[in-house]
């Protein structure tokens, strides 16, 4: 069976392709490979060089992994043009990755790799977010950066008033621009929760899950709006996967280094769930279990059982949506 994809291992500033095609014998060749700034003109480029390339008028997939934000756009775009398009979770790729043993790594690599599973996987085709939740995820990552600016207006506030030689002119328009964002906080706030209640299923999907404690309003609308309803997720491991918060060992023969998380994933949900995952290492019992029992282990590394315990909060927002069901707390959750 013809096959032709276009694997795309994309960064923030530009991304490498690479076209590949199977033939009727079955022979897997490449057609060719190039790299393109990830804007616009890029986009255009990419398709101009495509048409270029496939001769035999052969039907292309592109195929690229769901990092980050910096897909977003050109998935857009080709969908937009009418081109099928297939993002594919880290961990999927990942566990491809290690499948074919690869020891290289570099942009090139990973697009010819990326290019390969799509060539031999079964597919799911791109599909963009529905108008409701797209409108609520931009109104949410708005929330998350001023609330970062607002956190590091507040930081340098307090340098100034503790700092030598201060300046009182300094400081009142520091003082000035926290009130800005607070205000625009509020404003954004109200707004994201009409457009939640203007949807009554999502506000039902929603209700369930903020019956977690420890986890918000605010908190369970951006794993929703970050996830599109955690739509393309089929487990857990996935989910874990998309936000960055599964484990990257580091280990060769005898060498094992410290684990931490990959942080390859979606940055939004990360700070989202940071200090709800603080507040339910006290007022979520089996967090705190967790949390707890992590730290004993080791006093030095609370930030191992901090980690665990946004990990367990996505977990259970992604089983009660999957499942549409409220939280019990009787009910014995795995650790």
């Amino acid at each position: 069976m013809i096959k032709a994809s276009i694997g795309i291992d994309i960064s923030k500033d530009d991304f490498h392709v690479c076209f590949k095609l199977r033939d009727e014998q079955g022979r897997i060749k490449i057609i060719g490979t190039r790299s393109f700034k990830n804007t616009l003109k890029g986009f255009i480029e990419l398709l101009e060089w495509v048409k270029k390339k496939n001769k035999s008028n052969t039907e292309t997939v592109f195929v690229m992994e769901a990092t980050g934000v910096y897909f977003e756009n050109l998935v857009n775009f080709l969908h937009d043009k009418g081109e099928k398009a297939s993002v594919i979770l880290p961990n999927r790729m990942k566990g491809y990755f290690k499948s074919l043993n690869i020891k290289t790594k570099t942009d090139k690599v990973d697009s010819k790799i990326i290019a390969e599973y799509g060539i031999e996987r079964r597919l799911e085709i791109w599909k963009p977010m529905s108008g409701n939740y797209k409108a609520v995820r931009e109104l949410c990552r708005e929330l998350l950066a001023l609330k970062k600016d607002k956190q590091r207006a507040k930081n340098q506030l307090h340098a100034m008033k503790y700092g030598h030689d201060r300046l009182d002119k300094l400081i009142k328009m520091k003082e000035k621009q926290i009130k800005f964002y607070e205000k625009n906080i509020k404003d954004l706030q109200k707004h994201i929760k009409i457009a939640v209640e203007s949807d009554p299923k999502l506000m039902d999907k929603i209700s369930k899950i903020v019956s977690i404690p420890g986890l918000g309003f605010e908190t369970a609308v951006i794993l929703a709006s970050e996830t599109n309803g955690f739509l393309l997720f089929h487990n857990i491991r996935q989910v874990v996967s998309f936000a960055g918060l599964d484990v990257s060992h580091n280990e060769s023969g005898k060498f094992s280094g410290r684990s931490k998380i990959s942080k390859k994933g979606n940055a939004k949900i990360r700070q989202a769930l940071y200090m709800p995952a603080l507040s339910a290492t006290s007022a979520n019992k089996p967090i705190k279990e967790l949390y707890e029992r992590i730290c004993d282990k080791n006093p030095q590394t609370k930030r191992k059982g901090v980690v665990a315990s946004m990990r367990k909060l996505l977990s259970l927002a992604y089983t009660l949506w999957k499942k549409d069901e409220v939280y019990n707390p009787e009910y014995n959750w795995a650790a």
